[in-house]
């Protein structure tokens, strides 16, 4: 007996050092677990080994611990006599799960019991306690295969015992949790090949190899609107009249502009034939920014000086209140001073020439 105890023994720690990781009990999950078994017991009950049938139900507390409940019935034979002993435990189990090999679910327990031998003629009552190692060989969620192995140790005439059992198993409660779907790939895309990302592209089709900023977009180092890649002149110092090529329109500036503004002698009227010689010096005044227009009033030599002088000047102020109040044109953009006959381009001999003399002229300077 002695012999098979210390076999059992290495059996057990065999068992245990062999265990390697794998997934582990659910928590919830119920076995019963129905078994026979070989009962050993120590020489100093002088009964001999036995078969044994067991039943036990098992709880999974956690993925790593549960707890077991089992009754074990035996009937061995008294040694040297045709009489017999029925043996009878109930047993508690706390379990340890070490993690699963395969379908292979090794566990280690231990746990105190109570023990009976009735032979008839006496009936003998002890407190055990239990220690051992088994496994569960899974076949699916709900089958499976159990083995364990156990030293018994009584404490009231510290005896040990030791028992094997091989039994199959049915698990009801907790279900498999289904795996989790895989997790979708995320393909960022940039599509012009830019190094920008198209959730962050703001110009997406930029053509390759152009150089671009950090929203995807087009360098466009003068800010003109046309991208360095198309820009003839990328470093244009003008934002207006530009051409699609993004080069600035070269236009003439002219210093003077002569109006066809013939007034009536005496007069500082603006006939309606001369507003579109004034519309002129508006739309030159709005293509160039920058210039500055004075008017001039002059006059023919009828009349004395003084009066033909301030004749003039009234002329220019008409022209001037014509540009800023119906054409827009800033008033600090426009001066008007009236020359009276200082100025003549024709002789005032002549009807002809006194016509000529009574002008406007508007003045351009740019800055």
């Amino acid at each position: 007996m002695i012999n098979l105890n210390r076999k059992l023994c290495l059996t057990m720690c065999g068992m245990a050092a062999c265990l390697q990781p794998a997934l582990a009990e659910e928590a919830g999950k119920i076995y019963l677990n129905p078994a026979v078994g070989y009962h050993m017991f120590g020489s100093e009950l002088d009964i001999e080994d036995s078969a044994a049938l067991v039943i036990g139900g098992e709880y999974v507390i956690s993925p790593r611990f549960g707890a077991e409940i089992s009754y074990l019935y035996g009937n061995a034979d008294i040694d040297g006599s045709s009489a017999d002993v029925d043996n009878s435990q109930y047993t508690l189990d706390g379990l340890y799960y070490t993690p699963a090999v395969g379908n292979w679910q090794p566990f280690i327990n231990a746990g105190v019991g109570h023990g009976t031998f009735d032979s008839g003629a006496n009936d003998t009552k002890e407190t055990q306690l239990n220690v051992g190692v088994g496994s569960r060989y899974h076949f699916n969620d709900k089958w499976s295969a159990r083995l364990q192995a156990k030293m018994i140790n009584s404490l009231d005439d510290e005896r040990w015992d030791s028992l094997i059992t091989a039994g199959v198993s049915y698990a009801f409660g907790s279900k498999s949790k289904p795996a989790p779907a895989p997790a979708l790939a995320v393909v960022l895309l940039d599509v012009d090949g830019d190094a920008i990302l198209d959730q962050d592209d703001q110009c997406p089709n930029t053509p390759s190899g152009v150089y671009v900023d950090d929203k995807g977009c087009a360098l466009d180092r003068d800010s003109d609107g046309i991208p360095d890649y198309l820009d003839q002149c990328p470093d244009s110092t003008s934002m207006t009249n530009l051409d699609e090529n993004g080069c600035e329109i070269l236009v003439e500036q002219p210093k003077s502009i002569q109006l066809e503004v013939h007034f009536a002698n005496n007069s500082a009227e603006i006939p309606s034939a001369a507003k579109s010689e004034i519309k002129e010096v508006a739309d030159l005044m709005a293509q160039f920014l920058d210039a500055n227009v004075v008017i001039e009033g002059h006059s023919d030599s009828s009349g004395k000086a003084s009066y033909n002088k301030v004749l003039s000047q009234h002329r220019a102020d008409a022209v001037r209140d014509i540009l800023i109040r119906e054409y827009s044109i800033d008033a600090s953009r426009v001066s008007a001073v009236g020359y009276g006959h200082e100025k003549p381009i024709a002789s005032n001999s002549t009807k002809e020439g006194r016509l000529a003399n009574r002008r406007v002229m508007a003045e351009i300077n740019y800055k």
